[in-house]
């Protein structure tokens, strides 16, 4: 996937845990999933930049 491809999954699963949020003083199960989605989407975007960054300095 592209680096666009993270940013815009973490972007979905931001707003949609805004918009599910019915509740502001517990977390419901799918705002979980949408946290454990946006922890994923940081994380392969981070590792996938210093793939491309050590691509780059190698030329």
């Amino acid at each position: 996937m592209s680096l666009f491809n993270y940013v815009a999954l973490f972007t979905v699963a931001v707003f949609g845990i805004v918009f599910l949020d019915e509740d502001s003083t517990s977390v419901s199960p799918q705002e979980w999933v949408l946290f454990a989605v946006m922890i994923y989407a940081a994380l392969s975007f981070f590792r996938q930049y210093k793939e491309l960054v050590s691509k780059e300095r190698r030329r």
